[in-house]
């Protein structure tokens, strides 16, 4: 029986969730809010993922069955949103989603906040969607279960952005038990990585600067970090891409597509191609 370390960590949007850090736990799949994958991820068999929508989805989507046929014609809500990133990700990386009860099927879940586990496991697997979730971070989240990792978290990160003192400072002296604490030493220090491409600032897996819902009440989360020299050359090259994109995705850790270098990497480590 294998043992896993796991701790709490949040989602770009400051949701509270699981991934192997801290806390023991037995076979719990861990979850993080790249393309970068890291060390301890494992792909999902020959690159297709099962999945199953919880009722309530359904039936608010009013949808006849329980795959994502007709989903063009739902309503509004978590399932039409999920069919729709499912689809983008399909196309861009020819991974293959499809309808099935099993124990390694992905579950599509409500939740407080929106989250999803981290490549494939045996059981567990799952993308908790909150009520007014946007598209970006359902598409966000669909990349973890594809095995993408946060971008800031690559090894080479400190060459690209500078962490604000007060992160660097918790990182060394935040007291255990805290939230902010648990939050900080799950989600910014760096991550030893099995595939990585250059660093991504556009990635749909990148933070961005402005953390704010994350923990409102301290202003210094509205900017957790600066580019340096090396990151601003990086995102004046990506940045290229998003320029048919509206104009708030134009900015690192944008929540609006999934970049050439996040479908890579998930091609890569999905198909090996």
């Amino acid at each position: 029986m294998a043992v896993y370390c796991l701790s709490q960590t949040r989602d770009h949007r400051g949701s509270r969730r699981v991934k192997r850090g801290l806390l023991l736990l037995l076979l719990l799949p861990g979850t993080t809010h790249a393309a970068a994958v890291a060390d301890w991820t494992r792909p999902w068999p020959k690159g297709e993922v099962p999945y199953r929508f919880a009722p309530e989805f359904l039936k608010t989507a009013g949808a006849a069955g329980r795959d994502c046929a007709g989903s063009e014609h739902w309503k509004p809500g978590a399932a039409a949103l999920a069919c729709r990133a499912m689809a983008e990700w399909s196309q861009k990386t020819g991974v293959r989603f499809f309808a099935a009860d099993r124990l390694d099927s992905v579950d599509f879940i409500p939740g407080t906040g929106s989250d999803g586990t981290i490549g494939h496991w045996p059981v567990g697997n799952h993308i908790h969607i909150e009520k007014h979730a946007t598209y970006g971070a359902v598409l966000h989240e669909l990349g973890h279960v594809l095995g993408l990792m946060h971008e800031q978290q690559r090894p080479d990160r400190d060459r690209y952005i500078r962490l604000s003192q007060f992160l660097q400072d918790d990182m060394k002296h935040c007291s255990a038990g805290l939230n902010v604490c648990v939050d900080v030493a799950t989600n910014f220090p760096t991550v030893k990585t099995q595939l990585q491409s250059d660093y991504d600032p556009c990635s749909l897996m990148h933070y961005l600067s402005n953390q704010t819902p994350r923990h409102r009440e301290d202003p210094r989360w509205s900017r957790i970090y600066t580019l340096t020299l090396d990151g601003e050359a990086a995102f004046r090259k990506c940045r290229i891409k998003l320029k048919s994109l509206p104009l708030r995705c134009d900015k690192p850790g944008q929540k609006c597509t999934i970049t050439a270098d996040d479908a890579a990497i998930v091609r890569r480590f999905e198909l090996g191609i």
